[in-house]
């Protein structure tokens, strides 16, 4: 059996809102945007709503950036929402990411669904 590490050793934390946190417990992956830009590794998750440290992990796996101004010369600006750049200064870029639940690495002590949504 394979060694994993205990989630209270994760050193890097990333701020999710509950909806992302439920979504990956349900679904075991989930995205988001952000104006911050995170490596592709394992993060500890924090609840952005309760500032609560959360006993699980993710793996962002995937990391992709565009600016404004690229995406409305790609799509066209009826297809950008121009909102995601309020806090990005002119002509920088938003990532947009890939994360999965950490299930291989790191062991997890996740409450189950329901006792979010009550939190």
């Amino acid at each position: 059996m394979q060694e994993k590490l205990d989630i209270s050793r994760v050193g890097n934390n990333i701020d999710l809102d509950p909806f992302r946190i439920d979504e990956v417990l349900e679904n075991g992956t989930c995205t988001f945007v952000s104006s911050k830009f995170y490596n592709k590794g394992v993060y500890r998750v924090k609840n952005n709503q309760t500032k609560q440290l959360e006993d699980l992990a993710i793996n962002i796996d995937k990391i992709e950036a565009a600016t404004y101004e690229g995406l409305v010369e790609e799509f066209g600006e009826g297809c950008v929402d121009a909102s995601l750049w309020d806090d990005v200064p002119d002509g920088s870029m938003v990532f947009f990411y890939s994360f999965k639940l950490e299930k291989d690495l790191v062991e997890q002590h996740s409450r189950k669904k329901e006792e979010y949504l009550e939190a």
